[in-house]
């Protein structure tokens, strides 16, 4: 009986071990600082689904005139005026440079 819980003990250790070396913690750079949004958002290029803090967002800058008129609109309908304040969100700088250039994704690319 005692050789029996000697060798489970034993090899929970070894996987212990294999587990922290295949699997260390994240860098600190890598975990979310204090007041990161961490809620996930969807790539507008591919799809992914990612932590707000970990893509790119970007706000669709809104000129005076468009700005005063969805104002307007909002104070005349309750209703959520979306294209006027839509952001975007990329998983990365390369997906938002393919987004604005017109390019489509592809998986096996």
């Amino acid at each position: 009986m005692l050789a029996v819980i000697i060798v489970i003990l034993i090899i929970w250790a070894v996987m212990w071990g294999f587990y922290k070396f295949m699997y260390p913690r994240a860098p600190k750079s890598m975990m979310p600082k204090k007041g990161d949004v961490t809620t996930p958002r969807q790539c507008n290029f591919c799809g992914n689904s990612l932590a707000e803090y970990r893509g790119v967002l970007e706000t669709k800058p809104v000129s005076l005139e468009e700005n005063s008129a969805a104002d307007l609109a909002v104070n005349s309908d309750s209703g959520n005026d979306m294209d006027s304040n839509k952001e975007l969100f990329f998983c990365n700088y390369e997906h938002q440079a393919d987004f604005h250039a017109g390019k489509t994704y592809q998986a096996d690319a």
